[in-house]
């Protein structure tokens, strides 16, 4: 039986990452790493010059031949750029060295230690034996003997690598030999990599960059299996390009969809901008894009560039531009969960200024928005019910407020200028328009405050919009027709906020903490005029929805809490420094030990900063009441029809407690005057500690009466209920990091999915009580990394439902050497 591509490529890769016994019989006599060398003496005695030759010496020393010496006790020597030690050593006709004991050889931030050395002054070429190295400080290495062949060259013979500093490194290559070449590569021959001392990788030869720079190279492949798309494996290979750029090459295999490839470019021009290019292509001929037909998607495709840029006259250039072959493809091949419930492709870039007054923005965007897919029932073609919307471009001022001169009046505005495009579909009838809109917004102000505990600031504003289309509507068809013609809209508008009486309170003493309670109300009269015309508006943001509220006033009560408390000092970027464990319990440092903070210190430091006033809590209750229109409105009977309005708005309530920078606790809720029960209430916040964080939304709206079902009886509303929670701990010094996220639904529906075509009885089924969660587990030690994570989504009804199980290991100095995803 001639084997399928699917079970051909999958055994090959078995055999690839199972094939470890023949590498553990070769390095299975390897001894364990040898104990490390004694420390170097913390004071050195007077150094001195060895007669003819370019030699100083620290220890005991006799000449026993002309350029012959002998050294008996412990030694140092340095010659040119080196330094060696050893606890016997000979020299021999001012070049040669023979040295037994702890031997200790340094040169260029490089060292090796070992039992014994044989070694050439002239040629820097020697042999260590029982050696154990350190190269380009992350680099470890243990051999049974060492070749020293100049600066940069060593060849090993049974040794082990690695990046671990633990006396039994997390991860190691045990190799035959090797060859070492700082700052390059080290090329290795009958490569074991292991996991403490399991063998779990064998390759007969391996190369392996051992330089601070990143290094060309392929990477270790992923594999990953979706119930549509098959099983998959896919091959990564690193290009550097420079310091400042590199490209990671994308080849992909799965047994359903077929073969995929793509790529990721990064690049930063200089210290102010970045950029990002990512893209991936696969005739896919699994996925089905027509469930009548049968008809598969084929060519799909996403590409994804980002830019930022900041540049010497203030302005700063923000690019997103995103570009995929369908809307199904994020759901698809995509495991984040904001692309895969995002119903918009965005393209974006934008230049922007902000001055001590006024900003700038010059943006150029395209946004697609996705409603749903219709399928013709004539040819069963498969199409979107979408909007295509433009603004090539769009420039916009705005300044913020600021006294005009010595007169006590203040000016703010708003204007724009764009070119705007919609092509689609919205609030379902078709739309293509193409036209230019400008539009200005100044307001004028009065701040005036008679007394300390009274603000009044009336305002004048008067906004201008101007268009060169608009749309008709018939009157009895409802349909919209685009016509080519100007539309102007002016719209006056005043208003008068007062804010007062405002009373005020201060607790404590002044020994301790003390608090200042405030209370105070607000009354805001506006009126702005209404425009006759707004249906004749092609509505694309928040400008051509201005349309004005007649004669409102709001009134409210706010109370807010205050304390003082030391300003937090600012946050300085920590020395690099790495400790290194070596085999015998010891540790050194590279670059020197950072003392660990004092606690009382910090405290201190903490307590000396300058106080500063913040507020901890407020609390409001707010109402609006219309003298034009109706603000709300009930239907009691779920029959259609309203049984009552009012001109007044619901109450709104909010509240906010902070009483440090890393706690918050908000609280959102409204009381309808009509049902006379709360309509909804939203409470969230935040918690954050050194050893564990938390984050919840918890959201409740009601139903508000209910509606009349087939029989004509009247079934209320239940409303709903979901808590957002997000928490994550940490133990082990951060070393393992567990993170919980989740969606709760406390109020499951029932969805009818149709009949059943045996019994003819409806096909009932529930939503999910937990329809988002996964769990997140990481532990990272100093030279590698463990990462799980469970994703379940099951939004019933959505294509969006799926189950993931994602585990990755990443090696310091290797990188991703696995990564699973199922």
């Amino acid at each position: 039986m001639i084997p399928t591509p699917s079970r051909l490529i999958f055994s090959l890769a078995l055999i690839y990452l199972l094939s470890t016994v023949g590498g553990a019989a070769v390095l299975a006599a390897q001894d364990d790493p040898p104990d490390r060398p004694p420390t170097e003496p913390e004071t050195i005695p007077e150094d001195r010059v060895l007669k003819d030759l370019d030699i100083k010496v620290w220890g005991p020393w006799k000449q026993t031949a002309e350029r012959d010496y002998l050294f008996e006790g412990k030694v140092t020597i340095t010659w040119r750029e080196s330094r060696i030690q050893a606890d016997r050593m000979s020299l021999t006709q001012g070049r040669y060295i023979e040295a037994e004991g702890n031997i200790l050889i340094v040169w260029e931030g490089n060292r090796i230690s070992g039992t014994r050395l044989t070694y050439d002054l002239e040629q820097e070429r020697g042999f260590i034996e029982n050696a154990m190295g350190q190269v380009q400080t992350d680099f470890l290495f243990w051999a049974k003997r060492v070749e020293k062949v100049g600066d940069k060259t060593l060849h090993l013979k049974s040794g082990r690598l690695t990046t671990c500093t633990q006396p039994v490194p997390y991860w190691s290559f045990a190799v035959t030999s090797a060859t070492v070449t700082v700052d390059q590569y080290a090329r290795m021959w009958n490569v074991l990599l292991r996991t403490s001392k399991v063998p779990i990788f064998y390759s007969p030869y391996l190369i392996w960059p051992v330089k601070a720079d990143r290094a060309l190279g392929l990477l270790f492949p992923e594999f990953h299996t979706n119930d549509t798309l098959g099983q998959s494996i896919a091959q990564e290979l690193f290009i550097p390009l420079g310091r400042s750029a590199d490209l990671t090459l994308l080849g992909e295999y799965y047994t359903q969809a077929g073969f995929g490839f793509g790529g990721e470019s990064r690049y930063i021009p200089n210290r102010r901008g970045a950029a990002r290019l990512k893209g991936f292509y696969i005739d896919d001929k699994a996925s089905v894009k027509n469930p009548i037909t049968g008809e598969l998607w084929g060519d799909r495709y996403s590409v994804t560039y980002q830019q930022t840029q900041e540049f010497l006259n203030g302005f700063r250039m923000a690019a997103d531009i995103n570009v995929v072959s369908d809307f199904s493809y994020y759901s698809d091949y995509e495991r984040e969960l904001d692309l895969i419930s995002s119903p918009t492709i965005l393209q974006r870039i934008e230049f922007s200024r902000n001055g001590p007054w006024t900003s700038m923005n010059v943006r150029e965007q395209r946004r697609e928005q996705l409603f749903g897919i219709t399928i013709d029932p004539d040819t069963n073609a498969v199409s979107d019910v979408s909007l295509l919307q433009e603004t090539l471009p769009e420039i916009e001022f705005r300044g913020r407020s600021r006294k005009l001169g010595k007169t006590p009046l203040y000016l703010q505005y708003e204007s724009s200028l764009a070119s705007i495009s919609q092509l689609g579909t919205q609030g379902g009838q078709p739309i293509d328009a193409d036209y230019l809109r400008g539009d200005i917004f100044p307001t004028f102000s009065l701040p005036w405050a008679p007394t300390s505990w009274l603000d009044i600031t009336p305002r004048a504003n008067y906004r201008l919009s101007y268009y060169t289309q608009q749309q008709e509507t018939d009157s009895t068809s409802g349909q919209r027709t685009i016509v080519d013609g100007d539309l102007t809209r002016d719209l006056w508008g005043a208003g008068l906020l007062i804010v007062g009486p405002k009373i005020s309170r201060i607790f404590g003493r002044p020994s301790s903490r003390q608090y200042k309670h405030s209370l105070e109300t607000r009354v805001s009269y506006g009126f702005e005029d209404f425009f006759d015309d707004f249906g004749d508006i092609i509505v694309y943001d928040e400008v051509d929805v201005f349309n004005g509220a007649g004669n409102a006033v709001s009134y409210g009560l706010t109370q807010r809490l205050f304390t003082k408390r030391p300003r937090a000092p600012e946050a300085t970027v920590p020395t690099s420094q790495e400790t290194i464990m070596l085999p015998d319990g010891t540790v050194s440092e590279a670059g020197g030990r950072q003392p660990r903070p004092d606690p009382t210190a910090l405290l201190e430091e903490l307590k000396s900063q300058p106080a500063e006033t913040v507020e901890i809590a407020s609390f409001e209750i707010s109402q609006r009441r219309s003298f034009d229109e109706v603000l709300s409105q009930a239907d009691m009977n779920g029959d259609g029809m309203l049984d009552d309005s009012s001109p007044y708005s619901n109450i709104a309530i909010t509240g906010r407690y902070n009483p440090d920078p890393s706690t918050s606790l908000d609280l959102r809720s409204s009381y309808d005057i009509l049902y006379k029960t709360f309509s909804g209430a939203t409470l969230s916040g935040g918690v954050r500690r050194r050893l564990a964080q938390l984050r919840f939304s918890l959201v409740y709206r009601n139903g508000l009466g209910g509606l009349l079902d087939d029989d004509g009886v009247f079934v209320e509303n239940p409303g709903d209920t979901q808590l957002r929670l997000t928490t994550g701990f940490s133990f082990l010094g951060g070393r393992l990091r567990v993170m919980i996220d989740g969606t709760v639904d406390f109020n499951r529906e029932t969805i009818n999915r149709g009949t059943d075509p045996i019994t003819g009885e409806p096909i009932l089924q529930k939503t999910d009580r937990f329809p988002n969660k996964s769990w997140r587990v990481q532990y990272s030690t100093q030279c590698c990394t463990l990462h799980f994570e469970r994703l379940s989504r099951n939004f019933t009804g959505s294509v969006n439902d799926r189950e993931d199980f994602y585990f990755r290991v990443d090696f310091k100095g290797i990188g991703k050497i696995l990564q699973v995803t199922y």
